[in-house]
This record gives C-alpha cells, sequence and structure tokens, in this order.
C-alpha cells in the first residue's frame, strides 16, 4: 500500500523528526492517548485506462498537537517532504506526489489538541 510505504517514508527521509511509525506516525487513526500525532488517511483513487499501470492517489495528512505552533511547523515539515518528483519509496515509483495547499486549521479538539491537516495528490505505478 503505498500510503504505508509514504509514511515509512517520512519516517526515515526526516530521522524520526517528523514521526516515528506506530508511535506519532498512523494509518487511518491514532489512539487517544497520542498527544502528538500525524494520521494519514486515504481518500481513494483512480486507475487512468489511458496509461495503464499509473495511478493517482489522493490522501490527507493530519497532523495534532497540544502546541499549535508544533502542530503546523509538523504539517508543513511532512509537506516538504512528501513533495517528491521521480521517486522510488518502497516498491513504487511516485512520478509526483504535492500537497494541494498549505496547512488547513481545523481548530481546537475537545481534548485540547489543535489539528491541521493537507490534502495531497500522487501519481505513481508499481516499480
Amino acid at each position: 500500500m503505498l500510503l504505508y510505504e509514504l509514511l515509512k517514508y517520512v519516517d526515515s527521509a526526516s530521522g524520526g523528526a517528523l514521526g516515528v511509525e506506530g508511535t506519532s506516525l498512523f494509518i487511518g487513526l491514532a489512539p487517544s492517548d497520542a498527544q502528538s500525532a500525524s494520521i494519514f488517511v486515504q481518500q481513494g483513487g483512480e486507475r487512468r485506462d489511458y496509461a495503464p499501470g499509473l495511478r493517482r492517489l489522493s490522501f490527507q495528512v493530519f497532523t495534532r498537537d497540544p502546541d499549535i505552533q508544533a502542530a503546523e511547523a509538523r504539517a508543513s515539515g511532512i509537506a516538504d517532504v512528501l513533495t517528491l518528483r521521480a521517486a522510488a519509496v518502497g516498491p513504487y515509483h511516485v512520478y509526483e506526489c504535492n500537497p494541494r495547499h498549505e496547512p488547513l486549521f481545523l481548530g481546537r479538539e475537545d481534548s485540547g489538541l489543535y489539528t491541521f491537516v493537507i490534502n495531497y495528490a500522487a501519481n505513481w505505478r508499481a516499480a
């Protein structure tokens, strides 16, 4: 699954500074006790019948933290790492991966955590 490989790529490329798989980087949901977390959520994608094997993945990365500046900085840092051109990511070839906008502030949760989101699009194929 490309989304999981992108999560591992963020962990590896940042040396864990932007999060560690299973501790602060998660797919789908994060444990409620993970105060500083980034959650990767797949939105779907499409197959392109005019280019066999080429696929497009749309996904979101939510970041949450009790410190609003830390949450926004981590969202921006992940966007920098996931701005890719012709990159090998696990067993996949990513032609391009781009954030669609700057970090969008979603507000403060009842738990006191501040949340930001960035939407992404990636064009890829199996290597």
